[in-house]
């Protein structure tokens, strides 16, 4: 597994701030130092493993935001729709599904059109 320091560390500040926590708090939450905290969310120190699960547990985020930083997903709107979603139930998630498909389809016929 390869982390990225700069992928870890905007994932991190983005969970952060989504949770509205301070520094301070969230270092004391994880259990690490205050400095530590920074390095990480400054991309100036790779997480250790330990770190590393207390963050994607605590966030409830997927692994993959920092294991394959090329996809894109460091957008933190992203990131709020991945953590909505594993709170529906799976009516909701077809609703959803059937709403994006419809959505892209309607830009797919646009941009046909011109």
């Amino acid at each position: 597994m390869t982390l990225h320091p700069k992928q870890f560390g905007i994932v991190l500040k983005n969970a952060r701030m989504d949770k509205k926590l301070t520094q301070a708090e969230l270092a004391e939450i994880l259990d690490i130092s205050l400095p530590y905290l920074k390095d990480l969310e400054r991309f100036r120190n790779n997480p250790s493993y330990e770190v590393f699960e207390k963050v994607i547990r605590y966030f409830n985020l997927s692994a993959d935001t920092v294991i394959y930083p090329n996809n894109n997903l460091t957008d933190s709107k992203y990131q709020q729709i991945e953590r909505l979603l594993t709170r529906c139930n799976e009516e909701q998630l077809h609703v959803i599904l059937a709403t994006t498909e419809a959505v892209l389809s309607m830009g797919k016929t646009s941009l046909e059109s011109e």
